[in-house]
């Protein structure tokens, strides 16, 4: 006589409450004990799993895991054992420990933090050699508004390294999410700032034209920085400040963005390996791939 199947209700595999050190938090699947966890399947560190018939099985609900960044990977979380993760707060840099908690063929949501247009929105697959790959899919807005760098501040206020021109309109170009976007996933490491007469918004409203044309727009980085000022007569003059020109780096990055027919962030992709995290435009084989 056969044994009838057992029956997997949602009450047992939808999301739980897990104990951390800073309370408890949704993710993990209920009704799991450490021997359950042994019979799940879940991938060794050397990336092996096995699928017994429970893991498998149609009656099985998805597995989810909600994670917040701000806290460690919850010790009782199984590798490989999760149909999605879902990261709760945009992150600049995607951890592959992330990635090891979704099983082949499962999926990881995160909004990654481009520092000139704000949180964007993808949908990582991963796939059986430990890798996730995935699109952009939607963007959240302007960044959130952040403190005036030392750098822009110091700079304010000194002599310039070196004058020059543009053919950029800085003010344009912050109206563009497009753009912006284009500019922080080929500069990653700038950031960015816009200052005034007597005023120092941050990084406050990206995506919308400033209110008057004596605003300056700054790049930075911990030592460097360079502003782009439109005159009253239409002429755009740069400061430079530091070791690094970074407004070339700025218009080398634009020039490229140009080139490829000004993609939106659709178009764009991510993909986080164990040795590292990387970008990259149309499809991940076309050769058009950056480190992030």
């Amino acid at each position: 006589m056969s044994t009838p199947p057992p029956v997997f209700g949602a009450a047992t595999e939808e999301e739980r409450t897990i104990a951390t050190a800073t309370g408890p938090r949704a993710g993990t699947p209920t009704g799991s004990s450490s021997g359950s966890h042994a019979r799940s399947g879940s991938r060794t560190r050397s990336g092996s799993r096995s699928r017994p018939g429970h893991e498998d099985s149609p009656h099985r609900a998805p597995r989810t895991l909600r994670i917040d960044p701000d806290q460690p990977v919850p010790a009782d979380a199984d590798l490989a054992s999760y149909d999605s993760v879902v990261a709760v707060e945009p992150v600049p840099r995607v951890p592959y420990a992330w990635i090891q908690l979704v099983r082949p063929g499962g999926r990881l949501v995160v909004s990654w933090r481009n520092p000139f247009a704000g949180s964007v929105e993808a949908h990582l697959t991963v796939t059986e050699d430990g890798r996730a790959t995935g699109h952009f899919v939607g963007w959240s807005g302007a960044p959130d508004a952040c403190a005036q760098a030392s750098v822009v501040a110091e700079a304010e206020g000194a002599v310039p390294w070196y004058h020059t021109t543009t053919t950029l309109d800085p003010e344009a170009i912050w109206a563009d999410p497009a753009a912006l976007f284009g500019l922080g996933i080929r500069l990653p490491h700038l950031r960015w700032a816009r200052t005034g007469p007597g005023r120092h918004e941050g990084c406050a409203t990206a995506g919308t034209a400033p209110d008057t044309a004596t605003t300056r727009h700054w790049v930075y980085d911990d030592s460097s920085c360079a502003s782009a000022l439109r005159l009253p007569s239409g002429e755009v003059r740069v400061e430079q400040h530091g070791p690094r020109l970074l407004w070339r780096e700025v218009e080398s990055a634009l020039r490229w963005w140009d080139e490829q027919g000004r993609p939106t962030f659709e178009r764009f992709g991510l993909s986080v390996t164990s040795f590292g995290q990387f970008a990259w435009l149309g499809h991940r084989c076309s050769g058009r791939i950056w480190r992030l």
